[in-house]
């Protein structure tokens, strides 16, 4: 009788699950890829990744997101989805976890690792214009030293960014109170674009041994000619 009854639930399941995924919406997600705002050519030919986490119960779940696309010969993309694909006992229901954007070519832009996030799941979106990379012509690189760096100590600045991790090392004795220029990075592009609050992010870090201190950079869209980027130690 137990093993009757426990069929019966699985086909209750069953014609549950079919039900739901009969009323399935199909979302779209679209937009065009331009280079640069002083460079806004079309980024043709060019993979994105689209990513999204399963949200996962105890006996299933909704699955998320794994494809890859290329942009049209205007930029453009056109990625669609089913937010509702469900596995294990699980009987559906939306996949409320972000969705992110992430370049992935191999060729001309190999060395930009673009990212756009965060982008709701469930509902159709158009990002109209976004851009691969946001370009600072000249980025100059400040250490402000509160403490002073004594004789024998080296001090690491990292910032990466889309032209690679950009090292410098500085070494003491550098009094307290002195602005130090560490270096000057020309051509600087941006990759890591908030898509909510329409703004660049990263980060430089000053390391030595039992020391580490980090500064989150968040800049405006739009090419720069100069900026200057202060972190204290």
């Amino acid at each position: 009788m137990k093993t009757v009854s426990f069929f019966i639930i699985l086909i209750v399941l069953a014609l549950m699950s079919c039900k739901k995924h009969s009323a399935d919406k199909i979302y779209t997600i679209e937009g065009q890829i331009l280079e640069s705002t002083s460079n806004p050519v079309p980024v043709t030919d060019y993979a994105i990744y689209f990513s999204q986490k399963s949200n996962s119960g105890l006996f299933g779940g909704v699955y998320g997101l794994e494809s890859t696309i290329k942009t049209g010969i205007d930029g453009k993309f056109k990625f669609q989805y089913d937010p509702t694909k469900s596995y294990g006992f699980s009987t559906g229901g939306n996949n409320p976890n972000e969705i992110y954007i992430s370049g992935i070519d191999s060729t001309k832009y190999s060395r930009i690792g673009s990212r756009w996030y965060p982008i709701s799941s469930g509902i159709d979106t158009n990002l109209r214009t976004i851009y691969l990379f946001k370009n600072i012509q000249t980025l100059v690189r400040k250490v402000q030293f509160n403490n002073s760096l004594n004789i024998g100590e080296t001090l690491r600045v990292n910032t990466t960014d889309s032209s690679g991790s950009s090292n410098k090392f500085i070494t003491g004795p550098i009094p307290a109170g002195t602005i130090l220029n560490v270096d000057t990075i020309r051509n600087c592009k941006l990759s890591m674009f908030n898509l909510a609050t329409k703004e660049y992010h990263f980060t430089i870090t000053l390391t030595k041994p039992s020391y580490l201190t980090y500064l989150s950079v968040v800049i405006p869209e739009g090419d720069e000619l100069y900026r200057e980027v202060l972190i204290t130690y």
